[in-house]
């Protein structure tokens, strides 16, 4: 039996061949182009969770180093819409902060606690996207022993 000597052979691949190796490429490249776009999104999506969370912990740091308990209040850190947070080298027109500031009462009605919470809005093609952190405040904050 002789064997065929495919190297330096003369005959070519048919046309039947070179149509299902076109194919095969086709549908590989298809799919890692979708592969490719999707870990683009996801990109742009933890960009803006980083962003969001940074903004958050920026406006509870200003509403923590307030230097009196009873500044602590919503007049003091007022909410910023679209378009309104200024400052950074990002561009912060697709985010607003929302600050919502709760008093906890003892017997007498005096102000003992402040629950914060600070919210980040943004939006995104999928909808409306939202993180928030929140913090407790004493108003033994004030008391120096």
């Amino acid at each position: 039996m002789q064997m065929k000597r495919f190297i330096g052979s003369t005959a070519g691949m048919t046309l039947v061949e070179i149509l299902v190796g076109m194919t095969v490429f086709a549908v590989g490249v298809l799919s890692l182009t979708r592969v490719m776009f999707q870990a683009m999104h996801a990109n742009v999506r933890s960009k803006h969770v980083v962003v969001a969370t940074n903004l958050a912990h920026q406006r509870m740091e200003q509403i923590l180093s307030s230097t009196r308990y009873d500044n602590i209040t919503t007049n003091n850190f007022p909410n910023e819409n679209y378009g309104a947070i200024e400052g950074g080298k990002h561009d912060y027109a697709f985010y607003q902060r929302i600050v919502a500031i709760a008093d906890s009462t003892d017997a007498l009605g005096t102000s003992v606690m402040k629950d914060v919470t600070v919210r980040v809005e943004w939006r995104e093609a999928s909808g409306p996207r939202t993180m928030q952190i929140r913090s407790n405040i004493s108003r033994f904050k004030d008391i120096k022993l």
